[in-house]
């Protein structure tokens, strides 16, 4: 059994397939499912149950799972550190970022660290915030940028940027409208693991109402299909005030005040997984955060 294994089994894993992992790895097919075998000979027990179409892990194979992506995580700390002992002249950072940082917050950020760390290649993965939060607790990356805390994940959290939840609507919409007004309308809403649906149903919460109340007309995946959306007249929405300056600059969305329900604030947060060292790329990233904070 050794490490280029795993990764194999991961890829298999992850992919639910053969094929797609061999192409993913660089690797034949025949090479690929001989180190799976190989690791289930050494194991003495049957990792995958395969077909013509699908792949599926045993329960050994899910346990052997869990503890791959720890080795392969240590394994690419390691790495980490001896390229700290170099220098920050070359190494990878993988990075996750819920919608709002990664489109309109990290973007400026990532330029200023390229400059000084143009040899660290950055892999950012844009997603929800749970899925962001999920994929740091299994150790799939170096560390995320989330709007929402999730208390059951083994993740550390530090609060970067503050924020602002407002109401959107188009151009043609009132300036201010009643809680009653706002359950009549259209709402275009973010999907579940959205971290800007978080924080509008604790704000919702807090006067007593729930998100089911409201009248949601369509469920939307990125802010910028619901700042589309609204443009287009559909209906109003709720967003992260950063994410809006253009276009209400532009005319194009207008921000509407809610009588009695002011602006829902919440924390950007950088997380890294519990018990785990940050890489030294993560950590230079970290620095050149704090800069970026200091310089406004």
């Amino acid at each position: 059994m050794n490490l280029r294994h795993l990764e194999t089994f991961v890829k298999i894993a992850e992919m639910k397939s053969f094929t797609k992992a061999s192409e993913e790895l660089s690797l034949t097919q025949p090479t690929v499912s001989k180190q799976v075998l190989d690791l289930e000979r050494a194991l003495k027990v049957r990792l995958m149950d395969r077909t013509k179409r699908s792949v599926a892990l045993t329960r050994a194979g899910e346990i052997l799972l869990r503890y791959a992506k720890e080795f392969l995580a240590l394994q690419k700390e390691v790495l980490g550190a001896m390229e700290a002992y170099r220098g920050l002249k070359e190494g990878v950072l993988s990075v996750g970022a819920s919608n709002v940082p990664g489109v309109y917050i990290l973007p400026r950020i990532l330029r200023a660290f390229r400059t000084q760390f143009e040899g660290i290649r950055v892999i950012m993965k844009i997603s929800d915030s749970a899925e962001v939060t999920a994929m740091v607790d299994q150790g799939d990356l170096d560390m995320g940028f989330v709007g929402a805390m999730d208390r059951k994940k083994k993740v550390t959290y530090r609060a970067f940027l503050e924020d602002l939840i407002v109401m959107i609507g188009p151009p043609d919409y009132p300036d201010s409208i009643t809680m009653d007004r706002l359950k009549e309308l259209p709402l275009l809403s973010r999907e579940k693991g959205s971290g800007t649906r978080r924080c509008f149903e604790a704000a919702l919460k807090e006067r007593g109402i729930a998100l089911d109340a409201m009248k949601t007309a369509v469920e939307l995946g990125s802010t910028e299909a619901v700042k589309e959306a609204v443009r287009e007249g559909m209906g109003v929405a709720y967003v992260s005030k950063r994410a809006i300056n253009e276009e209400v600059a532009r005319g194009h969305v207008k921000i509407i005040s809610v009588q009695g329900m002011a602006p829902a604030r919440r924390s950007f947060y950088v997380i890294n997984r519990k018990g785990r060292s940050l890489s030294p790329q993560a950590q230079a990233l970290l620095k050149i955060i704090g800069e970026w904070r200091q310089n406004g």
